[in-house]
């Protein structure tokens, strides 16, 4: 009980939590078939979309937020990559245009819930969605650079370690490097999200339920765990 007070009292574990029940819903109701499943078929979608437009309100104005501490100053940017290194120049890109990237989602995503809300009935809510989940993949799959990058480095520092044994030098990576794993799986589950949306990568709704409801836990754990934030 302690764990879920903790979390109700930050917005991002409200929006976890609520995101966790949305896709758990949808690989609930993607699992049940025949006649006799129909109404809970259907209290399940209720459930589902209730949880998408809550998770829109809650995340409301956080568009500019993330934009703006994204973008900085000029003078704040080149003091910053004036004293990077190449390959920590990339890193420093990839989580500079994720941001920028993940703002403009956050943005488009908050078009869509007027829409939907029936505040604005002259928007076009299928082409907002599209543009939504386009940037939304743009952002994952940067993220993913960025720990892929990271995954490299520490590859390449574990394998020109001193430890010879293959299973003490992987656990020592585990160890060392959990909240980069977490960051990956969790980016790893999401990229399938948009990439079914835009009908690039079809996949099944219980597959995106699952993938989507354990993607909700990798995000939890660092709300939970501060350590595992990376």
């Amino acid at each position: 009980m302690d764990t879920v007070i903790k979390l109700n009292t930050q917005t991002a574990g409200k929006d976890k939590i609520a995101r966790f029940c949305q896709y758990s819903c949808r690989a609930v109701w993607a699992s049940k078939t025949g006649p006799d499943a129909v109404e809970t078929i259907a209290l399940l979608k209720h459930i589902e979309s209730t949880l998408s437009s809550f998770r829109k309100l809650l995340r409301f104005g956080k568009g500019f937020e993330v934009l703006y501490s994204a973008t900085g100053s000029a003078a704040q940017f080149n003091q910053t990559v004036a004293g990077l290194k190449t390959n920590e120049l990339y890193g420093y890109m990839f989580i500079k245009l994720g941001k920028i990237a993940s703002g403009l989602f956050l943005l488009a995503d908050h078009v869509v819930w007027l829409s939907r809300a029936g505040i604005n009935k002259s928007i076009n809510t299928t082409k907002w969605v599209d543009r939504s989940n386009r940037f939304w993949l743009i952002s994952i799959l940067l993220n993913l650079c960025r720990d892929m990058q990271e995954l490299y480095r520490q590859f390449v520092y574990y394998s020109r370690s001193n430890v010879r044994n293959l299973q003490r030098t992987m656990y020592a990576f585990y160890r060392e490097n959990k909240p980069l794993l977490v960051d990956t799986l969790k980016n790893a589950c999401d990229v399938f999200i948009p990439l079914n949306a835009l009908g690039i990568v079809p996949v099944s709704n219980k597959t995106i339920g699952m993938l989507g409801a354990f993607s909700s836990i990798m995000g939890l754990l660092p709300l939970l765990y501060p350590r595992l934030k990376f």
